[in-house]
């Protein structure tokens, strides 16, 4: 599976995905700069499953349903890495539910 992870989210997060899990950063694609509406478009022209971002409000500011990938939701506080490691098995489990309903999905 193909997973892009926003700007927002710790580039070291990457690292802890399955092996089977093709994950990229924003960041490392030259995409950082993107607004929303961009950066959903490129990942859908890249063929990626699943956006994981810590924006709250992108599902209400985009109509998701009119991109062909799924949306994770990191609604996580305190954004530590601890914290974010802490809920990896969920968040691998939310990409996929995602991924595969091309839906948004929040983790808390």
């Amino acid at each position: 599976m193909r997973v892009l992870l926003d700007h927002n989210i710790p580039h070291e997060l990457r690292r802890l995905f399955p092996k089977d899990h093709d994950v990229y950063t924003a960041q490392f694609l030259g995409w950082e700069d993107y607004e929303d509406g961009e950066l959903l478009n490129a990942a859908m022209d890249n063929n990626f499953a699943v956006l994981v971002t810590m924006d709250t409000s992108l599902p209400y500011q985009r109509n998701i349903d009119s991109f062909s990938l799924g949306v994770v939701v990191l609604d996580v506080h305190p954004a530590t890495p601890d914290v974010l490691t802490s809920r990896m098995d969920r968040l691998v489990e939310a990409c996929s539910r995602a991924a595969s309903a091309r839906e948004v999905v929040t983790l808390n």
